[in-house]
């Protein structure tokens, strides 16, 4: 869902796909917050507080969203982060507004790298148990095609390589559609 039908419908009151299509943003405020001493829940928790605070703001006309949508969501995720950060231990320093925002067009660039690594991860998984693990073989771990035969229990080299093409093939037509 395009950001502009995502405002679009929270605010004609058709939340339910829009809030669906936001919870997109959330493995790139999972993976910061747990980088960050954080756990699954807190990043869950977080999270949630930033889509209401961001439901709230797109409910009053006078919002304009000036960046993207993950950006705006991630900052307030980060901030809210390091805000309870701050409780737990008050003789932290504090934080600069400069450090909660940070440089849009940076953070919205590992964001939207962020979502196609999860959606290329998701075609993987998609294509199946069998077709992963022979590409993890030969792209990640780097095994000869005789290797990966023998330990796949393919009868030839031939028949392993031309079961590679398929699965390289499916994946790129799973990740297509998921795009």
């Amino acid at each position: 869902m395009e950001e502009e039908n995502i405002i679009k419908s929270i605010r004609s009151g058709r939340r339910s796909k829009a809030i669906n299509a936001l919870y997109d943003y959330f493995p790139a405020v999972k993976k910061h917050i747990k980088s960050r001493g954080g756990s699954n829940h807190d990043a869950q928790d977080i999270f949630q507080e930033a889509l209401i605070i961001f439901l709230k703001k797109v409910d009053d006309d006078k919002f304009e969203l000036t960046s993207s949508i993950n950006t705006y969501i991630f900052g307030v995720s980060r901030f809210l982060w390091n805000n309870a950060m701050r409780k737990k231990n008050p003789e932290a320093s504090t934080v600069d507004i400069d450090d909660v925002v940070g440089t849009e067009v940076e953070t919205e660039e590992q964001l939207n790298q962020e979502v196609l690594y999860n959606k290329a991860e998701q075609a993987l998984i998609d294509i199946g148990e069998k077709c992963t693990r022979l590409l993890q073989l030969f792209y990640i771990e780097m095994l000869s095609m005789k290797a990966i035969a023998s330990q796949l229990n393919y009868n030839s080299q031939k028949v392993a390589s031309n079961a590679k093409y398929k699965c390289l093939e499916r994946a790129r037509k799973r990740f297509k559609s998921i795009v």
